[in-house]
């Protein structure tokens, strides 16, 4: 089914995890790429990952697993991304695309931009989906299907990479959204990282206070099962995490020790008023959360932006969608002939998008039409 996507010819996966097992299983699944190249230090894995059929052939080394390859994808611990890629890169054959799944961007897409050979486009990448279990063991062909993916342009980024890339990961079933490096670890920390940091610390604290209490049971009722669920995840992997995005969240977890405070507060003095105007908004804003995507038909749009042919307009202008909240379902750039300037093609799904997507753009001071 390789011609679904004559793009990729072969896929090199650098870590064959969850994530990393995880996307084989897909690209394989959906015909996304020929050849499926996996690397693992551990070599059980990579064993499992060819009985699993989450690739096509074991790579020996490094080298060996990414110098034919068109995409790279690194799927190693966040804190080792940019070794990784350091000890990747000089076999990295000329065009290829290389990208991550690490879930803090801002350090991971400096220290990489510094090193990147000028014949590599490298593009950071998060996808947010997974699971509190780890290792092939634990990896799906439908980990992907539906998920938000989180790409991170920077002004080095190529059009044709982008395209490519994007095009790649909505064949996986992802939606694709672009944000700046350190706009998306702003918003990780209060969407992912301090969840799991609150749900660690209310079922390490309620351990201890059933200890405490003379072996007081633990009347898991499913509310308390729902919100520890994922205090059940790595403890390595999560210290990875939250130090490579320790201002961020460090940040948020004083504001929110202030909340916390403020219904403590409520609760001494027998303030009912302050504590139902608090749980009434809670409930408004759980309910305003949008739903699954995807379950809609929809229609696609395509939005034409003419631009300066400068450095960085690809990535001010994909990044300006996506914290409009729009994913780009397809891009492509057509050049000038005259040189200078060109236009950009970007699609999304139905008139909503569309007009969500020319405000943004309009107050940044692009003209947009629609084709």
């Amino acid at each position: 089914m390789a011609e679904r996507n004559s793009e990729i010819q072969t896929l090199a996966i650098v870590g064959l995890g969850l994530m990393g097992g995880s996307l084989g299983m897909s690209a394989i699944e959906g015909g996304l790429a020929q050849r499926v190249i996996g690397f693992d230090l551990d070599r059980h894995s990579v064993s499992r990952a060819l009985e699993r059929k989450a690739i096509t052939e074991g790579g020996q080394s490094l080298a060996g697993a990414v110098s034919e390859a068109d995409l790279v994808v690194l799927a190693t611990p966040v804190r080792s991304i940019a070794a990784v890629f350091a000890d990747v890169a000089p076999f990295l054959p000329p065009g290829c695309v290389v990208t991550d799944v690490g879930s803090t961007k801002g350090g991971v897409v400096e220290a990489i931009t510094r090193i990147v050979p000028d014949s590599v486009h490298f593009i950071g990448g998060h996808p947010m989906a997974g699971s509190e279990k780890e290792g092939i063991e634990a990896a799906a062909d439908d980990l992907y299907d539906g998920c938000l993916w989180i790409l991170t342009p920077t002004r080095a980024t190529s059009s044709e990479a982008y395209g490519r890339l994007m095009r790649f990961l909505t064949g996986l079933g992802a939606r694709v959204l672009a944000l700046d490096p350190s706009r998306h670890d702003e918003a990780l920390a209060l969407s992912s990282h301090l969840p799991q940091l609150l749900s660690s610390t209310l079922m390490g604290f309620a351990a201890d206070v059933a200890s405490a209490e003379e072996g007081l049971p633990l009347l898991t009722a499913g509310g308390f099962r729902d919100m520890t669920r994922i205090a059940a995840s790595s403890p390595d992997l999560w210290v990875d995490i939250v130090q490579e995005n320790q201002p961020a969240l460090a940040a948020l977890v004083r504001r929110f020790q202030q909340t916390l405070g403020e219904a403590a507060d409520a609760l001494d003095h027998g303030d009912w008023y302050k504590l139902r105007s608090m749980l009434s908004e809670a409930r408004k804003a759980r309910h305003d959360l949008p739903g699954k995507p995807g379950l809609q038909p929809f229609d696609l749009v395509e939005v034409l932006i003419p631009v300066p042919d400068r450095p960085g307009v690809l990535a001010e202008v994909t990044t300006t969608v996506g914290e409009a909240g729009v994913n780009i379902e397809d891009l492509n750039i057509v050049h000038s002939a005259e040189g200078g300037r060109g236009v950009i093609h970007l699609t999304v799904r139905g008139g909503s998008d569309a007009r969500t997507t020319t405000e943004a753009l309009q107050k940044k001071g692009y003209g947009t039409e629609l084709a």
